[in-house]
């Protein structure tokens, strides 16, 4: 059984304190124990604010002066560090490209300036608000701590979190056979769970089916938009992000054509980065559209709208683990709400060798259902809001 164990904002932040001491010497200054506490103390309330009847996903960055940072506005008396006064603020800040930067006074904590985060020499340590009661924490451009309504997870080398690109890779044939010998990881498996990232950062809830390129036609669905001319986009800008490059820099190629880094820097790209990106978000929405999109191992896309038909449930059970524990048990399709997990489960079940399906909840979760080529299936998950989705 899953035992949940709840903590407070003040027990996130002991224990966060302990993982960052445990760290070597970080290039970013850190703000002491008592003032880590009471950040995340404020911040945990500032999350639970609307200003103007809307909440905002926004982040304060720990900077305790103006060296080796730029200050896009740099803010003449500075103000506490209140729910409200972050709340306040909180518009002005976009993404990972702009921080509130805060930093200790002898008055106390104050909000001194709007941090441009890619001028910063290292990337600060930050701390965001991601919705009413859920906080994340990053360190050197990583997150390495989550707070979700009292239950905390620490990114450390102890308990490292299950990786879905590399589950991925194991679990089709073709993928495992490509896989970088380094890091264990197919490179067209971690563009699949980045898709799966953005579709979780629309909020709308979606789910990717994905089966052998080898498979003529998927078990046990009904393909409402059957894609024709257009289906290798995605699979043609992988080509050409990865083409002509030394197999050992392919992944950061790769990881280079996001966006935005996730330490706010913007990337120099070129044209086929650009445009890997852009199908990347494409398909992402595609899965807005009620059902599924379905994917092949080549990473064509079959067609969206793909609805799991409905019958009798297999009376099967499976493994169900969890990403961030040693934690396994055995379910059934009754253990989930709603109708996506189980139709996930059942598209796994259905297909006559390796399958696999990636749930994108609308409350912010993803999870992973699979079928290996022994006919194992397995659910890992439920990633919240992303946390070690990589």
């Amino acid at each position: 059984m899953n035992e949940e164990r709840l903590g407070t904002p003040a027990q996130l932040a002991e224990r966060l304190a302990q993982h960052l001491d445990a760290l070597p010497a970080p290039q970013a200054p850190l703000p002491s124990a008592a003032d880590l506490s009471e950040l995340i103390e404020v911040m945990f309330f500032a999350s639970m604010h609307e200003e103007e009847g809307r909440r905002s996903v926004f982040n304060v960055a720990w900077q305790p002066g103006s060296k080796d940072c730029s200050a896009l506005v740099a803010i003449a008396t500075p103000v506490p560090v209140t729910p409200k006064n972050l709340a306040k603020l909180a518009p002005a800040t976009q993404r990972e490209a702009t921080s509130i930067a805060v930093r200790r006074t002898p008055a106390g904590l104050v909000a001194w300036a709007l941090l441009q985060r890619s001028a910063a020499a290292a990337p600060p340590l930050t701390i965001w608000a991601l919705a009413p009661g859920v906080l994340r924490v990053d360190h050197a451009g990583i997150p390495c701590a989550l707070y979700a309504r009292g239950e905390i997870w620490l990114q450390n080398e102890a308990q490292p979190i299950t990786s879905p690109s590399r589950t991925l890779t194991r679990i089709f044939n073709e993928w495992r056979a490509g896989a970088d010998p380094n890091v264990g990881i197919d490179l067209r498996a971690a563009v699949v769970t980045r898709i799966a990232a953005r579709a979780l950062s629309h909020g709308h809830g979606g789910m990717i089916l994905i089966i052998p390129a080898a498979q003529a036609e998927p078990v046990g669905v009904r393909m409402h938009y059957p894609v024709a001319a257009g289906r290798d986009a995605i699979a043609k800008s992988y080509a050409d992000v990865t083409r002509i490059v030394p197999a050992d820099q392919r992944l950061q190629r790769l990881l280079d054509s996001r966006e935005r880094a996730l330490d706010g820097r913007m990337n120099v790209r070129d044209e086929a980065q650009i445009a890997l990106s852009e199908a990347v978000e494409f398909v992402a929405r595609l899965t807005t559209i009620d059902n599924a999109v379905l994917l092949d191992t080549d990473l064509n896309v079959r067609g969206f709208g793909v609805q799991v038909l409905e019958s009798e449930a297999p009376l099967i059970q499976f493994e169900h683990r969890s990403p961030y524990s040693d934690d396994v048990h055995t379910d059934d399709l009754s253990t989930f709400r709603g109708t996506r997990h189980p139709a996930g489960v059942i598209f796994c079940m259905r297909q006559p060798c390796e399958a696999a399906a990636i749930i994108a909840s609308q409350d912010s979760r993803l999870s992973l259902a699979s079928k290996d080529g022994h006919g194992v299936v397995q659910v890992l998950g439920s990633y919240e809001r992303a946390f070690g989705w990589r």
